[in-house]
């Protein structure tokens, strides 16, 4: 499975990968366009990336993460192009024999993503303006 995608990401999917008789948590970090961004009306999100690095530091964080977390399994997959309001745009699972540590991963992926992966947004607005922002 593809961590980058250019279509709607498979929820079930990603929580399947992760899922097993040994996990008595899975957890998700679901990041979804939301309809405002410092009081500007947004109407959508453009993403854009590096999407053979992006794919690279993926892979290289579900690694670091289970190798942090032994017996925690991590599946991360993140969308690119044109996403509506309510669109996923991220989605982080992870199956961990017990939920603090579940919870501790998925707070080191959603953050190390935005420092290191090769995502780049532009926020569309209402007015007809958009902005490119850091982190994805």
């Amino acid at each position: 499975m593809r961590h980058i995608v250019l279509e709607p990401i498979d929820a079930r999917a990603l929580i399947a990968r992760v899922a097993g008789p040994d996990a008595g948590a899975v957890l998700t970090f679901a990041g979804t366009v939301r309809d405002r961004h410092h009081g500007r009306e947004v109407v959508g999100i453009d993403y854009h990336g590096y999407e053979p690095m992006a794919e690279r530091e993926l892979e290289r964080l579900e690694r670091e993460i289970t190798a942090r977390w032994p017996g925690l399994r991590a599946a991360i997959s993140h969308r690119l192009g044109h996403l509506e309001l309510g669109e996923l745009s991220v989605l982080i699972a992870v199956a961990s024999p017990h939920r603090p540590d579940g919870f501790d991963a998925l707070r080191h992926a959603i953050e190390e993503l935005k420092r290191r992966v090769p995502i780049w947004k532009r926020e569309l607005y209402a007015d007809g303006a958009s902005a490119w922002l850091e982190g994805s």
